[in-house]
């Protein structure tokens, strides 16, 4: 094989390389776009999470003090019977 092949050979294997490269870097770019748009969508859905629970413990507390102004008024319909 002369040299003028080899170099024609190399060059090839170099541009295809170099095509394969350029097409991880663009991949990579976007995984890494993906990847934060991943986890701003977590820490929205741990956000919202805790004010879900914030919300449950509030609706709870007036359940709670619902029910004894019930029991209260109750109580105090009996007396009056």
């Amino acid at each position: 094989m002369d040299n003028v092949k080899v170099f024609d050979a190399l060059d090839r294997k170099i541009e295809k390389l170099l095509g394969r490269l350029k097409q991880l870097e663009t991949d990579n770019e976007k995984l890494k776009t993906d990847l934060a748009a991943a986890r701003r969508s977590e820490k929205e859905a741990g956000d919202s999470k805790g004010v879900v629970e914030r919300l449950e413990r509030e609706q709870e507390t007036v359940r709670e003090r619902l029910e004894k102004l019930i029991h209260a008024l109750e109580a105090a319909d009996e007396k009056k019977s």
